[in-house]
């Protein structure tokens, strides 16, 4: 009698447990209440109020195959004192709560980005609601708001295309870099090294890019790409590297992980595949002052050859190795170089290098670092190997 007691006893207290923990998604909305949030952008307008620009999916857009004339996303803008009092204004503008956890990219108006960012990522970096894994990148020569209604042929939801193209151009080409919040807030923070951010471009009238006739063309008229990198000191952006410095630097850093070298060569020019990169710095003490030396190895293929030479011979391919490796370092010392004269700013991350090979000697620097940057020595060696010729040996001739 006493064990059948105990036994109701258990049974009801493990079931009274199960009605406390297990009480539901308390905070649960229905998904026809909500308005998911793919990208966002922000600036400051003429009377120094925040902007803040939301893009949304139209989830019955997205879901139907059939043609409509109706835009996959909408975008809502609104004002306040801080961005968080925006965020909260947008309730005027849309009926449904926002969701933020689908976030893809925040887009930072390069206003905003000139007088400083940090402050505006607080937000982003502490609500609960967004993760870290979205990009931020700056609108070069337009305004957010603009940069965000403009809809996108391909991809239907325009803050995908955005975050596709970031990937596809640092994984394929080597010119760019996606630069996640978490990353951008330790690297601003950093003492050691100043942060790179990427850019984004639109291309062609900006009356046509909103409306839904602009992916109605077999070439849209408007287009959104990806630029270069921008070169942030502290927090500001200061200016931004070209086509060539932005290559530079990633292969100083060993982000390349494909990319075309092109360098002349006997009456006509190569093209090589790279495959992979691996970079290692390290600092060197001499007379109690600093120097860099980079060490990168490069693997890739022959791309394409318009040379009348025969990479059956070991001193070809010899040759092609030396060119290439010749011009990756130039690549790098033009970065290196542009960075240095023009910004005196250090983005390759030199002052960390430092600081973990002597803390002593960083600490007599760290105040000052961007001056002793201007005058630093940088050796750069770089060694290539490439493994494949493709399917001939020769170039194609138009004689048999």
């Amino acid at each position: 009698m006493i064990v059948m007691k105990r036994g109701i006893f258990f049974k009801v207290s493990a079931a009274a447990l199960c009605l406390l923990l297990l009480t539901g998604c308390w905070n649960s909305k229905d998904l026809d209440k909500l308005g998911i949030v793919v990208a966002m952008g922000i600036d400051k307008t003429d009377d120094d109020q925040y902007l803040l620009v939301t893009q949304v999916i139209n989830p019955s857009e997205i879901a139907t195959e059939a043609p409509t004339t109706r835009p996959p996303v909408s975008t809502y803008s609104t004002t306040g004192e801080t961005i968080f009092e925006a965020f909260r204004k947008l309730a005027s503008e849309s009926s449904r709560d926002m969701y933020l956890a689908q976030l893809r990219l925040l887009v930072i108006g390069e206003d905003l980005a000139e007088e400083g960012m940090m402050s505006s990522l607080d937000l982003f970096y502490r609500d609960h609601q967004f993760r870290t894994a979205f990009y931020v990148a700056v609108a070069r020569d337009t305004d957010v708001n603009t940069l965000l209604s403009i809809l996108t042929p391909y991809e239907k939801i325009p803050a995908n295309k955005l975050m596709s193209a970031i990937e596809a151009v640092e994984q394929s080409h080597g010119s760019s870099k996606g630069v996640r919040i978490d990353e951008l807030i330790s690297q601003i923070r950093n003492k050691g090294q100043n942060p790179v951010i990427t850019g984004l471009l639109k291309e062609g009238p900006s009356d046509t890019g909103n409306n839904i006739t602009n992916i109605e063309n077999i070439d849209a008229p408007s287009n959104l790409t990806i630029d270069h990198l921008g070169v942030l000191k502290d927090d500001r952006l200061v200016g931004w590297l070209d086509d060539e410095a932005s290559r530079g630097y990633n292969y100083i850093l060993g982000n390349v992980k494909s990319s075309v070298v092109t360098h002349p060569c006997t009456d006509g020019t190569a093209s090589i595949e790279i495959l992979r990169t691996q970079s290692n710095m390290d600092a060197v003490f001499k007379g109690g002052e600093p120097s860099i030396a980079i060490e990168l190895d490069v693997e890739g293929n022959v791309g394409e050859l318009d040379c009348p030479i025969d990479l059956g011979e070991a001193d070809s391919l010899k040759d092609l190795n030396k060119e290439t490796e010749k011009e990756i370092k130039r690549l790098m010392e033009t970065s290196i170089q542009i960075s240095q004269d023009d910004y005196g700013i250090d983005i390759f991350g030199f002052g960390s290098v430092i600081h973990r090979k002597n803390p002593k000697y960083w600490k007599t620097v760290e105040d000052d670092w961007d001056t002793h940057f201007k005058e630093l020595d940088v050796d750069i060696q770089v060694k290539a190997e490439l493994r494949r010729k493709g399917n001939s040996t020769q170039p194609i001739k138009k004689e048999g």
